[in-house]
């Protein structure tokens, strides 16, 4: 059984996705607007929901997509109470509607899948998967495009993300790289006058041992952010690797 990239773009980009077989999910909607008047046509899929959870919201979201025929609402990016949150769910729940939600946000008892990011800078991939797993029991992945730098030392640990200009000028700064089996992404090494740098990056080699590591704790499915995160071209490479293991590494 393969892994399930879902592309996530906007209206204008549906069409480069939307064919049978290969679900997609549209970015056009929040909560903290009115939801737009519908431009394409959607056979099924999902449903990126940005803003803050709003249960009184809940319906209209419901309504949405049985109008749209999308089977899949992805939400939680912004805090929310938590009573909020289960009223919400439930509601779509009832309506037959698939709830994702952020790790950050999500709680026992709300009946949804949650959302992991991919992108880790301490620890490793292994133990948050399985630790989301031991929580949940449905985890998508979110998967995002670590593109970061740390100077040590790095207090916060969260280091300071880069523009993709910004990393291409790196790549020829960098003395030495290496893949790193606990955050499974490529590391370049610096040394400037304010002391060393790491570079924690991805390219669809490292997202294609990520998804190899989900799928052998259980994990078959993840959104891939193709506005300016990923490529068409990065996402063919990761489907074609995904027929045939032999050009996965």
């Amino acid at each position: 059984m393969s892994f399930t990239f879902i592309p996530a773009c906007g209206e204008d980009q549906l069409s480069l996705f939307d064919s049978p077989g290969r679900p997609s999910a549209t970015l056009a909607y929040s909560l903290d607007r009115p939801f737009p008047a519908p431009r394409t046509p959607l056979r099924g899929g999902c449903m990126i929901l940005g803003g803050r959870i709003r249960s009184a919201r809940a319906a209209e979201t419901a309504n949405e997509c049985r109008r749209r025929g999308i089977g899949t609402v992805v939400c939680g990016f912004s805090p929310c109470p938590g009573l909020e949150l289960l009223r919400f769910c439930e509601v779509l729940r009832r309506r037959g509607i698939r709830c994702v939600i952020t790790e950050r946000c999500w709680q026992e008892g709300c009946g949804a899948a949650m959302l992991l990011s991919t992108a880790i800078s301490g620890g490793t991939l292994r133990r948050r998967m399985e630790e989301a797993l031991s929580r949940c029991g449905e985890v998508y992945l979110d998967l995002e495009r670590t593109r970061r730098i740390f100077t040590l030392p790095s207090p916060d640990g969260e280091g300071r993300q880069l523009s993709p200009a910004e990393q291409e000028r790196l790549s020829v700064e960098a003395e030495s790289g290496f893949f790193s089996p606990d955050l499974q992404c490529k590391v370049w090494v610096l040394r400037r006058d304010e002391g060393v740098c790491f570079v924690l990056y991805d390219d669809p080699d490292t997202l294609r041992c990520k998804t190899d590591l989900a799928m052998e704790l259980g994990i078959r499915k993840g959104f891939l952010l193709m506005n300016g995160e990923w490529s068409c071209e990065d996402l063919e490479q990761l489907r074609q690797a995904d027929k045939n293991p032999a050009i996965r590494r």
